[in-house]
């Protein structure tokens, strides 16, 4: 019959990770400010409390036990847990409730959201903001179990759980390399795509999706070189004549003029992107002044796309 487990000592715990991280009982010593035997100490007695042992010493090396490993992942949970609580007491200290967690799609993080968010913090200086960027669908749901308070996404239909806000109306663009044949044209079609090396983005993305809707309807059977799940990445392969893509507008202003063309694709395929909110979340001045910061600067890109296909 097993004994049962004495309670852990939290600085067992501390030394037992700084060896794990560390790789070594001296450097994670000096992690935790402590001589290497009172590390060695503390793993020793870890082991007696837990009845299993959790590194083989070699010399001067130590290795973990596959015991050690699977006990560093728990470990790992609660210093985590720890963390965040310490993290949201020290924002809850020095912001009080002046906090937005912001959640957004690459496309937006890499162009107007920080022109945004720069506007935003001269207004509202006091605001720490924290921003995570993502895919879509993972953004709405971290703002539906309401892990963020807003969220910058492209929308599925069928969603009647959040409130939204749509943002101006694009379409989207073709990309091609500059000295591509079809840089000629003045659009791409579906049926300019056939037989075409093709740079594509993710298979979930509905984008992609509505594109092989119009190349199926086309009979167009492009050669699928790559796919990426952001449309930033891709105009990197584009960039390097690796193929034509069809992307959003955000991503074509970020292309290089020397080696990228845009060219408008029709038919046309909408852009739409999306404020979203859980209704539970109360609108406040800061709320709608960042919408408003982010409206702005998402218009003024719509308009250098149209004009610079234009």
């Amino acid at each position: 019959m097993s004994r049962p487990l004495r309670s852990l000592n939290a600085r067992q715990i501390e030394a037992f990770r700084a060896v794990m991280v560390s790789g070594s009982i001296t450097r994670a010593g000096r992690l935790l400010s402590i001589s290497q035997p009172a590390v060695t100490r503390l793993i020793h007695n870890l082991e007696i409390d837990l009845g299993m042992p959790l590194f083989t010493r070699v010399g001067a090396t130590v290795a973990p036990t596959p015991e050690a490993r699977a006990f560093f992942i728990e470990v790992e949970k609660y210093f985590v847990s720890t963390d965040r609580l310490r993290e949201a007491a020290m924002i809850i200290r020095e912001h009080g409730a002046g906090r937005l967690r912001i959640a957004t799609i690459n496309a937006l993080s890499g162009t107007c959201l920080p022109d945004a968010i720069r506007d935003f913090a001269a207004e509202f200086p006091d605001i720490l903001l924290s921003v995570h960027t993502g895919v879509s669908s993972d953004i709405i749901d971290l703002v539906a179990k309401g892990q963020v308070d807003i969220g910058f996404v492209a929308l599925p239909p069928g969603r009647t759980d959040l409130d939204f806000r749509p943002l101006p109306a694009s379409e989207v663009v073709c990309v091609l390399p500059k000295d591509h044949p079809l840089a000629a044209r003045s659009a791409i079609g579906p049926a300019d795509l056939h037989e075409q090396d093709y740079v594509a983005l993710g298979p979930g993305s509905l984008m992609r999706l509505e594109l092989h809707a119009l190349l199926r309807a086309a009979d167009a059977h492009p050669r699928l070189r790559i796919e990426s799940l952001f449309s930033g990445t891709v105009v990197h392969y584009v960039e390097r004549g690796l193929g034509i893509a069809v992307i959003d507008p955000l991503a074509a202003l970020v292309v290089d003029p020397a080696r990228t063309t845009v060219r408008r694709f029709v038919p046309r395929i909408r852009y739409e992107l999306s404020v979203v909110y859980a209704p539970s979340v109360g609108r406040s001045p800061m709320f709608d002044g960042l919408v408003a910061c982010l409206v702005k600067h998402y218009s003024r890109i719509v308009r250098e796309v149209v004009d610079r296909l234009a």
